[in-house]
């Protein structure tokens, strides 16, 4: 069983498909978490939703697209989002998409995807009351070496209350808890999250206009403790994404200079509560504006743009949304683009995630 753990999924699903005696070996609830696990970081594809400005819904709604070498992988509009409503992609782990979404404009649900098994879990018990409340933010993601997951949703009934609503639901329970916290007049909480050791993560804006990053704010989803990190490095305020590297929680940034743009991220230091400068400014090459760090494979980022581009004569002219994904080696500065999309101009990126592939069944 430890070659088919070491193996790439494909290859686990035809050995699967040759034998009825692998069929339940490889089936298992055991060996879907253990190759899932094993292959967590080997093999990441970029989720861009896209959708139509205004309504939020659009038939090509979901693109997966290798980091690698740019092939798309097809991910169809899932069934249970319908015809009308809007949704957003809240974050990814092990494989999975968790998705918040609403099909009437008076409810709120959330559901979790599995693009490659292409199936689907929606959660229940949702609380319809929650919709009817400012709602500030969401996280997802698994405990690191176990299969059950956890979805955070914060909310409030105003927006200037000083409690915040926090509902958590762990998929080994299945059900959500609900807990009342003093948040100390948290308003502003960046849509970017992770989940890392039993945490939630996120970015809180402040200053005027609420456009600083000035805390990091986590949330440990057994004690409901709330609590905040201070960002005193002013380099690291123009935070743009946060992910988890190598295991630890990291902020992505940039700063303007003479040469061009710096990339700069830092470490999140749970243990310490601290953020920390994880590496020295570098400039990524780029043309003089900021661009959204999607992740860093090694000593590559892999970024996306987006902009309005005017079709050449004699291909039906007007306007396309061109969608391009870079390869960008931090040390030597070279810039490789891996993928290139266009649709139309009414088109536009709502969110974009780095999705890794997984068996797991939500």
């Amino acid at each position: 069983m430890k070659i088919f753990t070491q193996t790439d999924l494909k290859t686990a699903a035809r050995c699967r498909a040759a034998s009825t005696t692998w069929h339940v070996r490889l089936s298992s609830d055991e060996f879907r978490r253990d190759i899932t696990l094993t292959n967590i970081r080997k093999h990441h594809k970029v989720l861009l939703q896209i959708s139509d400005q205004e309504t939020y819904c659009s038939t090509e709604s979901f693109c997966l697209v290798n980091c690698i070498d740019g092939e798309i992988v097809v991910a169809l509009m899932l069934k249970e989002l319908g015809p009308r409503g809007w949704w957003s992609v809240i974050s990814s782990d092990c494989g999975m998409v968790c998705v918040r979404y609403s099909t009437t404009d008076f409810d709120l649900r959330f559901l979790v995807w599995n693009p490659l098994l292409r199936f689907a879990r929606q959660l229940d018990d949702l609380a319809d009351t929650l919709y009817r409340q400012a709602v500030i933010e969401n996280a997802f993601g698994y405990r690191a070496g176990a299969d059950n997951y956890y979805v955070v949703h914060m909310s409030k009934r105003h927006i200037v209350d000083s409690f915040l609503h926090c509902n958590i639901f762990n998929s080994a329970e299945g059900c959500w808890k609900h807990r009342y916290i003093n948040d100390q007049r948290l308003t502003h909480l960046g849509a970017s999250s992770v989940f890392h050791l039993g945490k939630a993560v996120w970015v809180y804006w402040g200053g005027r206009g609420a456009t600083i990053a000035t805390h990091v704010v986590v949330l440990d989803a057994d004690t409901f403790l709330l609590s905040k990190i201070s960002i005193n490095l002013s380099s690291i305020q123009h935070v743009q994404e946060m992910h988890v590297l190598d295991g630890i929680p990291h902020l992505f940034g940039y700063e303007r200079s003479p040469h061009g743009l710096s990339t700069i991220w830092c470490k999140i230091d749970l243990e310490s509560m601290c953020v920390v400068s994880f590496i020295e400014r570098r400039v990524a090459g780029q043309l003089g504006i900021p661009w959204n760090p999607v992740t860093i494979m090694g000593n590559r980022m892999i970024t996306m743009r987006e902009n309005n581009h005017k079709r050449v004569r004699g291909a039906n002219g007007g306007f396309v949304t061109k969608i391009l994904l870079d390869q960008i080696n931090l040390v030597s500065r070279h810039k490789v683009i891996v993928f290139k999309g266009e649709w139309p101009s009414d088109i536009s990126i709502q969110g974009v995630i780095i999705v890794g592939v997984g068996s797991l069944v939500p």
